[in-house]
């Protein structure tokens, strides 16, 4: 995406300050909320008045949704990582102590780490080391399911979001997904490779992702109610 230009939409109350964004893989018009406010994303050779024109469409959504952002408690910092504190593995919750090598042993995850302010590097080592061979073998599963098949996996290390997908066939996929349940990262992985056909969100896009999982709202709504967890350290 292209650099972000601020704008503000008025009202007869105030205002309301946005981003609008240029992206060449979309062909319609996007919008997005997050802690940093609104965004609309725009196809490349759209015009700048197409952002006001949605604005204008979807106001009473756009107003209600910044008013429940703004109602939310502010997220306090996590703890810092610290032996015996409880971390999270594929869904279920683990508890950290000290051994000469990483390894998972029942609901205890040993890490090897030199002294406590390198916890946070050797758990993120554990984690990446599990995951390539993880998403391999689920990519693997759901292309020849889907038959699409990428060109490329890759890990990331992105601090918000969980995957993306080239118009190359690179899948790149959050190495901190390990830490949520098995269908939610399947989710993610049907996800990214449901854009090897469609590089949007189309209808014809969520069609893709529901024939092969159905409930894909409820593993979204898992993310979106955990995923500040999960990426916080």
């Amino acid at each position: 995406m292209s650099i972000a230009l601020q704008a503000r939409f008025e009202l007869a109350s105030g205002h309301i300050p946005y981003k609008i964004q240029r992206s060449a893989r979309r062909r319609s018009i996007g919008l997005k909320i997050d802690a940093s406010g609104l965004t609309i994303i725009l196809p490349q050779r759209a015009p700048l008045a197409e952002a006001e024109r949605v604005i204008r469409l979807k106001l009473n959504w756009i107003q209600t949704k910044l008013r429940e952002r703004d109602a939310r408690p502010i997220a306090l910092s996590p703890p810092p990582l610290a032996w015996g504190a409880p971390v999270w593995w594929m869904g279920a919750q683990r508890t950290l102590q000290p051994a000469l090598r990483g390894k998972l042993c029942d609901d205890t995850l040993f890490l090897c780490a030199a002294n406590d302010s390198k916890i946070a590097e050797a758990l993120a080592r554990f984690y990446q080391r599990a995951a390539r061979p993880y998403f391999a073998e689920r990519i693997a599963i759901w292309s020849a399911r889907m038959g699409l098949h990428p060109k490329q996996l890759a890990l990331s290390s992105a601090r918000t979001r969980w995957g993306s997908c080239t118009s190359q066939g690179v899948v790149r996929l959050n190495w901190r997904l390990m830490q949520a349940p098995a269908n939610v990262i399947d989710y993610v992985v049907i996800h990214e490779l449901a854009h090897l056909a469609e590089m949007n969100h189309s209808a014809r896009f969520w069609a893709l992702v529901a024939a092969v999982c159905p409930h894909w709202k409820n593993e979204r709504d898992w993310l979106k109610s955990h995923g500040a967890r999960l990426l916080a350290w």
